[in-house]
């Protein structure tokens, strides 16, 4: 897979999600951009953000996590949460596991509203480039990226590899120091990976994406959008 890494201002772990195969063609550069949280972008990062064509944020946080951002004039920031933090119950059960794909599926069956609702974002986003984004970058963006990257034709693996990116780039930014998870050593990291990489394999090849999307309200026109955005 080419580098496929931005790094606005510093930002880490964010990549395009262009370039990747997709049947018989790959997904185009700059319509897509996956990121954690945007609040630490200096001057000169917002500066490359809105030179790369983006004109839409789809902000994954829940509103406890998200504080007044400025944005650059022509951005808009979309807050499209795809849990909800205050449910004990789901919490309770899943808590311990909200840094791995181990959840997805119990995700999707408790708000597919919220789901829907934030691929609706990305399919009605006005022309230019769209950043979705969580807290880190990796889990919540890894779902919502998941279902985009599926509904385009990318196959499996190369998804898998996507968030696998998006776990080594993390560990890294913790063994430097950053941020609140412990850096785990290279044999730590290769087997966190293949565990997370199962539950992410399990998901997917359990899941008729746009079957789930129109069960629970994406219309047929929004999916062609989703489509036309990575594709066309």
């Amino acid at each position: 897979m080419t580098d496929r890494s931005v790094t606005w201002g510093g930002l880490h772990n964010a990549r395009d999600l262009g370039g990747l195969p997709a049947g018989t063609t790959v997904t185009r550069s700059g319509r897509i951009f996956r990121t954690p949280r945007l609040d630490g972008l200096d001057e000169q990062g917002w500066s490359e953000l809105v030179d790369a064509g983006v004109r839409t944020i789809v902000d994954l946080r829940n509103p406890h996590e998200i504080a007044p951002l400025p944005l650059p004039t022509g951005v808009t920031r979309h807050h499209r949460p795809v849990e909800v933090w205050e449910d004990r119950e789901f919490m309770a059960r899943w808590g311990e596991v909200l840094d791995s794909p181990e959840y997805y599926r119990a995700n999707l069956d408790a708000w597919p509203e919220l789901i829907v609702a934030a691929v609706r974002a990305v399919a009605n986003a006005p022309e230019g480039a769209v950043v979705i984004h969580c807290s880190a970058g990796r889990d919540r963006t890894g779902l919502v990226t998941a279902l985009l990257l599926s509904l385009a034709g990318v196959p499996q693996e190369t998804i898998v590899e996507d968030y696998t990116l998006a776990v080594a780039a993390m560990n890294d930014y913790a063994l430097a120091g950053h941020g609140d998870e412990t850096g785990r050593s290279d044999d730590e990291l290769a087997a966190r990976l293949a565990e997370v990489t199962g539950h992410l394999r399990a998901f997917l090849s359990d899941l008729d994406v746009a079957g789930y999307l129109t069960e629970h309200g994406l219309s047929a026109d929004e999916l062609a959008r989703v489509r036309a955005r990575l594709l066309d």
